[in-house]
């Protein structure tokens, strides 16, 4: 199996098919002034766990904002400066 067929790279380690620009594309053209991690992760068609560490990677970076709704509610949005 190559390494398109299985999803994986050399290492064992899930290869990254969505880039930090399709995250934050589906983000800016989203109907939705801020979104959550899943509602990425449904869109982009991966898990929600590694795309919120994605988020959470982008906004240390400056690229996304973040706010708590609740304990359990986080939503980012980008910056329309």
């Amino acid at each position: 199996m190559t390494e398109n067929e299985s999803g994986r790279d050399e290492q064992g380690r899930f290869a990254e098919q969505t880039s930090d620009e399709d995250i934050l594309r589906v983000i800016r053209e989203s109907e939705f002034p801020a979104v959550t991690a899943r509602w990425v992760a449904d869109t982009v068609e991966m898990e929600r766990r590694p795309v919120h560490q994605r988020l959470k990677d982008l906004h240390e970076m400056d690229e996304l904002e973040r706010g708590k709704l609740s304990p359990r509610v986080v939503i980012w949005w980008i910056s329309r400066e």
